[in-house]
């Protein structure tokens, strides 16, 4: 028969005195409270939760098979925290490990079955209920491919309404991906922003990128996308605006220029730099934003043109120069392997990163180096000191973003805009 409320407060009262005795002279062990507390109160948070989908009672395996379907877990005692680890019932990966923010629940980017392990918390500190409790949730996607258009690297965005255009400005890189699709050869997509554009595989999705820079023509550019065995087409039309890039007059001393802008150094760079950037890992290095190498001032925006001596320049500049004092700490801008670190003539001491899927940083005119080819370097790590050689007016971080060759506005990567004369103490320079 069940004990009375009187006679679990009594029972609780006794253990507790005789428990009290027993630790007179050390500290109670945390465990110990917990175990009488659970075993005294136990029926105050037993949980109750009830996983739904669409709003109803769901029957096990919850199998979804539209984008609109909604998996959702109800709780009558809710609980102070909750995390939720999604494995792969055939292999056993992890798939998805984070916080959950009940009711909803996330849904992994591929097909196929899935074990969803939800651990639940009551700590007692909003309220007197305390303990855990572990849900677990088999689930089965088959889902139709979703296409999701992202203009704000690396993390996705929202899946965007093909019936509006969307909205680019040159230098910055379009994140293309589709969830629940396995075959890239099924997959339609039509468009004439990168003639060199791919498919990644990860994972069972697919991602790609159309990058932009001041080569790409302002304009509208649609993109044709669906599947072909099911015979859906549809149309994201782009429209890329046009960036008001400035003209920089820099001044060199004439021996500094002979002697790193010459037919030589430019021999070199072709040969030993320029095609580093040919090649990249098929799948990312890293899972964070990026984040700034160096803080200082900002000399160079991106995409200027530039005249040296009041002689114009073939090129623009293609990245940032930030000024910093020599021998200021550089660190890597995301983690990845670093596939060049030696000195140039025309840039000097250099480091280049590659960050997987086509994504590179790059670190020029460094007084000395701290990595070599082959390192897998991690976000924030040193890889080098601000310096003043190669092409070089004073010490200084020259720092570029690049898809493959094409190089981008870091701006985007680092503050989510471009990083100008106007704004950059708010996101580069010095408190």
């Amino acid at each position: 028969m069940k004990k009375s409320v009187f006679g679990k407060i009594l029972l609780f009262l006794v253990i507790a005195a005789l428990s009290s005795a027993f630790y007179l002279y050390k500290e109670k062990p945390e465990f110990f409270r917990e175990h009488i507390y659970n075993l005294v109160f136990a029926d105050r948070f037993d949980p109750k939760p009830e996983v739904m989908l669409n709003g109803a009672p769901a029957s096990l395996p919850a199998i979804l098979a539209s984008l609109d379907d909604k998996l959702t877990v109800n709780v009558d005692k809710a609980p102070d925290r909750a995390g939720l680890k999604i494995l792969d019932t055939d292999s056993g990966q992890v798939v998805l490990e984070q916080q959950a923010a009940l009711p909803d629940l996330p849904l992994p980017k591929r097909n196929g079955s899935f074990k969803y392990e939800l651990t639940m918390e009551w700590t007692g500190e909003e309220n007197q209920d305390k303990g855990s409790h572990v849900l677990e949730i088999p689930v089965k996607l088959d889902l139709p491919e979703k296409f999701v258009f992202s203009a704000q690297p690396p993390a996705p965005g929202q899946q965007s309404d093909s019936e509006q255009p969307l909205k680019l400005a040159q230098g910055q890189l379009l994140e293309v991906e589709v969830y629940y699709a396995d075959d890239p050869e099924d997959i339609i997509f039509k468009q004439s922003i990168n003639d060199k554009f791919r498919w990644y595989q990860e994972d069972g999705f697919l991602r790609g990128y159309l990058p932009t820079n001041y080569n790409v023509k302002p304009g509208a550019y649609p993109v044709t996308y669906g599947v072909k065995s099911k015979g859906t087409e549809s149309t994201q039309n782009i429209e890329l605006t046009a960036y008001n890039y400035h003209i920089q007059y820099l001044t060199v001393d004439a021996k500094t220029d002979k002697e790193t802008r010459n037919d030589a150094a430019y021999v070199e760079y072709n040969k030993y730099y320029m095609p580093v950037r040919n090649q990249s890992e098929p799948s990312r290095y890293y899972t964070e934003g990026f984040l700034l190498p160096v803080k200082g001032r900002l000399t160079t925006e991106f995409g200027e043109t530039r005249y040296v001596n009041d002689q114009p320049t073939s090129y623009r500049h293609l990245g940032l120069d930030i000024a910093a004092p020599e021998g200021t700490e550089v660190k890597a801008a995301n983690r990845g392997k670093v596939v060049l670190a030696r000195s140039f003539t025309l840039t000097g001491n250099t480091v280049m990163i590659d960050h997987g899927e086509g994504l590179f940083s790059v670190y020029h005119h460094m007084l000395k180096l701290s990595v070599q080819p082959g390192d897998i370097v991690e976000r924030g790590q040193k890889i080098g000191e601000v310096g003043t050689t190669g092409f070089s007016t004073g010490a200084h971080l020259h720092f570029m973003i690049s898809y493959y060759t094409m190089n981008l506005e870091p701006g985007y990567f680092l503050a989510g805009q471009p990083i100008t004369y106007d704004n950059y103490q708010q996101f580069i320079s010095n408190p």
